[in-house]
């Protein structure tokens, strides 16, 4: 042990450049998981704080374990609790969210400037609902920020205006004050005969607020997620049913041992017909921890610390092999005389753990003071702040430690291999490429079939879906880096004597030199293909997920929102208008009605395409699908134009898209019961007519006003005018669809006519009555999401890029060893007539040949990588099941290997600059030194 310890340092000591350089990059990387985990530790920490506070005055919350709104406290759980002397109070509340239409007999205002959905259909479409909650607690469950907590008479909560509180940062947010009224629309029409509801802003709470992020996707319900406090006798005339409790609110004695109570009543509780639980603040913070912005936090980090240990290893890995390469003769005669093949592998294993620890330990410094510097520069924009805590700790040791162990294993067995005769004939490399370039091109390819034979030939259940996506990742990334001797092989062959042309150098210079230690050029080539790898699969997969939400060329090419709408015959009048296709031009009816049955298992597992709603539209059936260019140019699936006109001309009958009848099973034929929202309990029902293609409706309605309800729907469903416009009582249409003549016409004056037309009919719009008319490309709407989507792709490709970075330090070992083993045989060289310029040539050439090897690697990983892990994306992502085609963006595909090869030549400047400058004797007498 003592031998291998002082040879490690006395090597480490030998080579200080090197060493510097790996641990450097071992740094790098450390401070990468530091930076990333710090973000999960913050939020760690403001998740403690907010479960501390989302209770409010209470000490316990008693909810429904299911943690479904359709399951209610039971009202004979209360009176027990109320005996028990351990309880101080306990109070009811009801939780549900509800549509708010007005504010001050205005539309609200949304939370984002210039944002919002958009009109709707009819005159009272609603805006953003709020979260209200009903109780009849004598005190606030939090601190009021200023008016009075829920002053109501009994005249004003029968048939007046009553009071409610609003939280604080929520009327912040919207701009209200104390006094402004709100009109709620009423989920159905209550016993008075009211479908709305004029509320009055009593009073401001102050309730804990989870900046960045919300506690809307957990499953426990605590005071906190209240965005607005009524009163329960109030409940009755909202909902139009009685007051039920979703949850109580437990005030226990001091004295009590909070414990002891809860392991008496935990039993009670569960015996329910709806069984209950207790909700305390580890119980809320645990839930949090487990919620989707938590776990993309956590994967994130996870993610990182993965990135990071392959870099590490990688750059240890090329430190390591080469001091295996340079000393073999070293390890050969100390095998001679003095150590055990034991004691050779420990000496490996020492020196990279060395090599980890002192790069970790820098790395925390590294990373914590960059930490603290943001923090300083820009506190004002971080939500959480920052924090370093035990999982920064822990998984940045796991990335140096574990990175220098796994580094160690193949240089350390293969300076086992070594034989003391190998002291007088050192093996020659060149006859080991050549040995394992086939075997490793066979076995590389079985490997990378694996991953799309999983994905497309053999798909996975839902189940089996995470064990798909790490056996597809793993086969591909092992796949590839077993394949690297094999390309390290066909480029030297294929690109030396392109390369040799370009630079003006001989061939013979550049022959074989990449493949003369082939596992230090594969260890090399692999690290920055790891970065570029990354990069190209997540551009590969980025766009092919986008592929689904871009709008296609089914779609007309604008489509106006009017407001507060037309009748059909006055939408003549937009026809006729310059730049209008008067033949393809229809006015729409459109409503968001809930599914009778969840027909889609939104309940079970919801996605972009399985949700309890879809969005309806009624035109023309004639106009729309029949004719020689009608308005929508269809791919139909299921069913034809032909047929389907003729059902929906008779009435209840649609088209919905073919991803909606491979979701539900549903047929052409089948039927299809929706909820009118105006008219809760009666139900209206079509027959599918057909299904046809129609790809990226998501984004055209969501910002083209055609999801009036919510921010979800699983499909865009077509009907004929007349039943969608009785079905949901929509006397006017609010939308219409129109076709440029001649391919293109000016938005803006468009706009600006349809707006003249509207004011003609109803005159100008006041406070109280908006009249307005917006027209909205469907180009734009291309333009902002491919734009958004890129900056996005953009962000998140960062990592990659900067783990690309941290591997050029380990190429440029590489190639500072490769020109230091061979200054003796540049040293001949330039004694026998070869230039300085041609040398150094040659060694920038080696870079560029490297970096080639790893552009080939990266590009084929990332390609393969993508597509893989887009389809399988479809069967667990939330923006899955719409089974898009691959997209290859190759601009930055192009780009990123444009990048590789410039980072090649630029780690090779610095030795091609060193030999130039060297004099042919110096080199020389390098010899000594390997001979």
């Amino acid at each position: 042990m003592s031998k291998s310890l002082s040879l490690a340092f006395a090597f480490l000591r030998e080579r200080k450049s090197r060493t510097l350089l790996t641990t450097f990059a071992t740094a790098a990387a450390v401070s990468m998981v530091i930076w990333v985990t710090s973000s999960y530790e913050a939020l760690h920490k403001t998740y403690d704080e907010y479960a501390n506070l989302a209770l409010g005055r209470y000490e316990l919350g008693i909810a429904p374990i299911s943690g479904e709104p359709t399951d209610f406290v039971p009202a004979e759980a209360i009176a027990p609790l109320r005996e028990d002397p351990a309880v101080k109070a306990i109070d009811p509340m009801w939780a549900g969210r509800v549509a708010v239409v007005e504010l001050q007999d205005q539309p609200l205002p949304g939370e984002i400037p210039n944002g919002g959905g958009g009109s709707g259909s009819g005159s009272n479409s609603p805006l953003p609902s709020l979260m209200f909650l009903g109780t009849d607690a004598p005190q606030p469950p939090f601190d009021m920020a200023e008016g009075e907590w829920l002053q109501n008479t009994d005249e004003e909560l029968q048939s007046g205006t009553p009071k409610i509180v609003l939280r604080a940062d929520v009327a912040e947010r919207r701009g209200l004050e104390i006094g402004d009224t709100l009109t709620l629309e009423l989920p159905r029409t209550n016993q008075a005969g009211e479908s709305s509801l004029v509320v009055k802003i009593g009073g401001l709470v102050n309730a804990p607020t989870l900046f960045g992020g919300g506690s809307a996707g957990i499953s426990v319900l605590t005071p906190s997620v209240g965005q607005a406090f009524v009163p329960a006798s109030l409940v009755e005339r909202i909902t139009g049913q009685p007051f039920q409790i979703s949850l109580l609110g437990v005030s226990v004695d001091p004295e009590a041992d909070i414990n002891r109570f809860r392991f008496a009543w935990s039993p009670r509780l569960s015996d329910h017909s709806v069984p209950l639980q207790f909700q305390q603040a580890f119980e809320i913070e645990e839930a949090l921890d487990q919620a989707s912005a938590a776990q993309n936090v956590r994967l994130q980090s996870y993610a990182a610390t993965g990135v990071a240990m392959l870099v590490a290893m990688l750059v240890i890995f090329c430190s390591l092999s080469m001091g295996v390469t340079e000393r073999i003769r070293q390890y050969a005669i100390l095998r001679a005389v003095v150590m055990t093949r034991r004691e050779v592998a420990l000496l490996i294993v020492i020196e990279g753990l060395v090599l980890g620890v002192v790069g970790w330990i820098a790395g925390i410094a590294l990373g914590w003071g960059l930490l603290k510097l943001v923090e300083n520069v820009f506190s004002d924009l971080l939500y959480h702040g920052v924090a370093f805590g035990p999982s920064s700790l822990l998984l940045s040791t796991l990335a140096a430690i574990g990175g220098a162990l796994l580094a160690s294993i193949v240089p350390a067995y293969q300076a086992t291999r070594v034989k003391p005769v190998d002291a007088m004939a050192p093996r020659q490399s060149l006859t080991e490429a050549n040995q394992i370039a086939r075997p490793s091109l066979v076995f590389g390819l079985g490997l990378l079939a694996i991953g799309p034979l999983l994905t497309f030939v053999f798909p996975p259940s839902e189940r089996g879906i995470y064990v798909a996506m790490v056996a597809s990742f793993a086969t591909t990334a092992i796949g590839f880096v077993v394949l690297a001797p094999s390309v390290v092989v066909l480029v030297d062959r294929l690109f030396g004597p392109l390369l040799a042309r370009i630079f003006g150098i001989d061939p013979k210079l550049l022959a074989s030199q990449v493949t003369n230690n082939i596992w230090r050029t594969v260890g090399a080539a692999v690290s920055m293909a790891f970065g570029l790898g990354l990069f190209v699969g997540i551009q590969v997969w980025g766009f092919t997920m986008l592929e689904a939400f871009v709008p296609g060329d089914w779609t007309p090419d604008a489509i106006a929102m009017i407001k507060p709408g037309l009748s059909p015959d006055k939408v003549d009048a937009i026809a006729e208008l310059p730049g209008v296709d008067e033949s393809r031009c229809l006015p729409l009816v459109v409503e968001q009605p809930r599914l009778v049955d969840d027909i889609t298992g939104s309940a079970e597992r919801p996605s972009v395409i399985r949700q309890d709603n879809v969005i309806i539209v009624g035109l023309d059936p004639e106009g729309a699908f029949a004719g020689e260019q009608p308005l929508l140019e269809l791919d139909w699936v299921a069913g034809n134009p032909e047929s389907a006109v003729a059902m929906l001309k008779q009435g209840h009958a649609c088209v919905v898209p073919d991803h909606f009848l491979e979701e539900t099973g549903l047929q052409v034929g089948d039927t299809l019961s929706v909820d009118p929202p105006r008219d809760a309990g009666n139900t209206a029902t079509y027959t599918i007519a057909g299904a046809v293609k129609l790809k990226g409706w998501h984004w055209q309605t969501k910002l083209t006003g055609l999801r009036p309800r919510t921010h979800r729907a699983a499909a865009l469903v077509f009907a004929d005018y007349d039943s969608v416009a009785s079905d949901f009582d929509l006397p006017l249409a609010s939308h219409v669809w129109f076709a440029y003549a001649n391919g293109r016409a000016d938005v803006e004056s468009t706009e600006t006519s349809i707006g003249q037309l509207v004011e003609s009919i109803y005159g100008p719009g006041t406070e109280t009555n908006e009249v307005s008319a917006k027209v909205v490309s469907i180009q734009s709407i291309r333009d902002r999401l491919l734009n958004g989507a890129r900056r996005w792709l953009w962000m998140i490709s960062v990592l990659p890029l900067v783990t690309l970075l941290i591997a050029c330090i380990g190429v440029l070992n590489v190639i500072v060893a490769s020109v230091r083993a061979r200054r003796w045989e540049f040293g001949v060289l330039r004694s026998i007539g070869f230039t300085s310029s041609e040398l150094s040539r040659a060694i920038l050439a080696e870079g560029l040949m490297i970096a080639l090897v790893a552009g080939v690697l990266s590009v084929g990983f990332g390609i393969l990588s993508g597509w893989c892990g887009a389809g399988l994306a479809q069967y667990v992502s939330f923006f899955g099941g719409l089974h898009p085609p691959m997209v290859i963006p190759w601009t930055p595909i192009i780009a990123g290997v444009i990048l590789v090869g410039m980072l090649g030549i630029l780690t090779a400047a610095w030795p091609a600059i060193s030999i130039r400058r060297s004099r042919a004797m110096v080199l020389l007498q390098s010899g000594k030194d390997f001979v």
